[in-house]
C-alpha cells in the first residue's frame, strides 16, 4: 500500500535540491507580501488569534512565528496563519501536473514544526523537500481534473498530505509515528471550490488549513495516537473518496522524483491558468492600440475555461481581488493597457495601494467585454503536459495572434535572477523586510538563489548551504 512508500520516501528524503532556495525565497516573499497586501490578512489573523486563546509561553511551550509580524503562537496556529498569508495572493508556486500550489501548506507546516520542535535547519529543509515530494504525488495520484469535477480544490486536500510528511520529517517522527499521521490526515484533507461563487477568502485559508492539519496531525501521532491504515488507497480511502480516475502509477516515481525542480513560480498573482495568455497579450500589447481593440479571443485549456470564462457574464465583470485573479476578461485588459499583469500592476488594479480598483473603470470594461474565452484543439492536445494559449487580439481591422506552449516560470521557461529579485523586491515593499538581507538568510540556510539556467547568483558568489541558523532566517523574514 502506498502509505509505506510515503514513510519510506520521507524517512530517506535528500534535501540537496538545487530549485530549493529559489522556492524558500519566493515563499517568504509571497508570505510577506501577502500580510502586506491582502485585504483578507487582518481579518484572518484577528479570526486565528481568536482561535487560538492565550499567547504561549516560549519558555515552557512549544512556539512558532508568524511572520512578518514576529508574533507567537502554537505551531499549529503559525502554521495556519503563514500557510493561508503564503497563498492569499494567489501568487505562490504551481506544479502544473497536479495543479495544485505546494509550497503554501508545506513550506508553512515544516517550519512551525521545526520552530516547535527546535529542530535544525537540515531538518527543517528535509521536510520541505518530503512535503513537495509527497503532495505533488498525491495530486497527481487523484487525478486533478476528475477531482475539480467533484468540487473539489486540490491544493487544500493533497496538500494536508504533504504538509504531514512535511511538519513529521521536520520534526523527526519515526517511521510508526509517521505512518499514523498520515493515517489521522486521511480524515482531515478537505476544501471546495464553492469559494467560485463570490470570491470567498475559503480558498485563501486552504492552504493553511492543510498546513495546520498537518503539524495537528503529526502532534497527535507523536503522543500515541492511532491513525487509519491505507488512508490512500484503502477501500474507504482518499482516492475512493475523491476522484473517479485515481491514479495509482503516480506512486512509481515517489522516489526517484524531485519535485521542487517540477514547480514553477508565478510572475503573475492570478489564476496558473491564465499566465500562458498573459504572456502572449504581453507580446501583442506593444503591436497594438488599447483604444483601437475591437476584439480579444482567448483559447486556454478547457479546465481553465471553467475557473477563469465561465460563465463569461461574471468573468466580465469582476468584484473583488478573487474575482480579478479568475478573470481572463481582467487579465486581458489588465495586460493591454498596463503592459503586464506583474505584482505591481495587478496589485494596483485592485485597489492594494492608494489608488481606488479599476475594475469599473470603463476602458478596462469595454476590454473585459471584448474578450472571449474558449480553448481550440491545439491547445486541449497539449494540455495537460503543456498549459499553453493560443490568443488573437483585433485591432483597427489587424488581427495579431501569438502562441504560448509553456508560461514564464515553468521549470522550461524560468524567472531569470532579475525577474525573482523584481518579484522579491516588488512583494517586500513597504513591509520593513530586507529583501538583500532575506536573500542572503536564504542562501546560508539552502544554498544560493538563482535564476533561469545560472550557476551562481548575480554577485558571482556561491553561499554554501548550511552555514545560518533557522533562528537567523526567522530573523530576517520579521520586521
Amino acid at each position: 500500500m502506498v502509505t509505506d512508500r510515503i514513510v519510506d520516501h520521507c524517512e530517506r528524503v535528500d534535501a540537496d535540491r538545487p530549485d530549493l532556495p529559489a522556492h524558500l525565497l519566493d515563499w517568504f516573499a509571497v508570505t510577506i507580501g501577502g500580510a502586506a497586501h491582502a485585504d483578507s490578512s487582518p481579518a484572518i489573523l484577528d479570526g486565528i488569534r481568536d482561535l487560538s486563546g492565550p499567547t504561549p509561553d516560549p519558555e515552557t511551550d512549544a512556539t512558532a512565528t508568524v511572520l512578518p509580524s514576529g508574533e507567537r503562537m502554537t505551531p499549529a496556529d503559525a502554521a495556519f496563519a503563514n500557510g493561508a498569508l503564503a497563498h492569499s495572493l494567489d501568487f505562490d508556486d504551481t506544479h502544473l501536473p497536479s495543479s495544485l500550489h505546494p509550497g503554501a501548506p508545506v513550506i508553512a507546516a515544516a517550519l512551525a514544526a521545526a520552530e516547535g520542535a527546535d529542530a535544525s535547519a537540515d531538518r527543517f529543509l528535509a521536510g520541505v523537500a518530503a512535503g513537495y515530494d509527497v503532495a505533488c504525488t498525491v495530486g497527481e495520484a487523484v487525478g486533478p481534473d476528475s477531482h475539480y469535477d467533484r468540487g473539489f480544490h486540490v491544493t487544500a486536500t493533497c496538500g494536508t498530505f504533504g504538509a504531514v510528511a512535511a511538519a513529521g520529517v521536520a520534526r523527526g517522527l519515526d517511521a510508526p509515528e509517521l505512518r499514523n499521521a498520515l493515517g489521522i490526515a486521511g480524515s482531515q484533507a478537505a476544501g471546495s471550490l464553492q469559494f467560485l461563487a463570490n470570491g470567498a477568502w475559503n480558498k485563501r485559508l486552504h492552504p493553511g488549513l492543510a498546513a495546520r492539519r498537518g503539524v495537528e496531525a503529526t502532534t497527535l501521532a507523536a503522543a500515541g495516537v492511532v491513525g487509519a491504515a491505507d488512508p490512500i488507497d484503502g477501500e474507504y480511502g482518499f482516492l475512493t473518496g475523491y476522484t473517479d480516475d485515481p491514479n495509482l502509477a503516480a506512486f512509481d516515481r515517489l522516489e526517484s522524483r524531485d519535485a521542487l525542480a517540477e514547480t514553477g513560480r508565478k510572475p503573475y498573482p492570478c489564476c496558473r491558468y491564465l499566465h500562458a495568455a498573459i504572456d502572449a497579450l504581453r507580446a501583442i500589447a506593444p503591436e497594438v492600440d488599447a483604444d483601437a481593440v475591437e476584439a480579444i479571443d482567448v483559447a486556454i485549456p478547457s479546465p481553465g475555461i471553467r475557473l477563469t470564462g465561465d460563465p463569461i457574464e461574471a468573468k466580465r465583470r469582476p468584484t473583488s481581488f478573487v474575482d480579478c485573479q479568475f478573470s481572463a476578461p481582467f487579465a486581458a485588459a489588465l495586460t493591454l493597457t498596463a503592459g503586464s499583469a506583474g505584482a505591481e500592476p495587478f496589485l494596483r488594479a485592485v485597489g492594494r495601494f492608494e489608488d481606488p480598483p479599476q475594475w469599473d473603470d470603463p476602458e478596462l470594461r469595454r476590454l473585459m467585454d471584448a474578450t472571449n474565452v474558449s480553448t481550440d484543439d491545439a491547445v486541449e492536445r497539449r494540455f495537460p503536459e503543456e498549459w499553453g494559449a493560443d490568443v488573437a487580439v483585433t485591432a483597427g481591422g489587424e488581427t495579431h495572434e501569438r502562441s504560448v506552449s509553456t508560461p514564464l516560470g515553468e521549470p522550461e521557461t524560468p524567472m531569470s535572477a532579475a525577474e525573482t529579485r523584481a518579484k522579491t523586491e516588488g512583494l517586500l515593499a513597504g513591509t520593513g523586510i530586507d529583501p538583500e538581507r532575506l536573500t542572503a538568510a536564504v542562501d546560508s540556510v539552502a544554498g544560493t538563489v538563482t535564476g533561469a539556467g545560472e550557476k551562481e547568483s548575480e554577485t558571482g558568489k556561491e553561499t554554501e548551504r548550511g552555514t545560518g541558523s533557522l533562528a537567523a532566517l526567522i530573523d530576517a523574514a520579521t520586521a
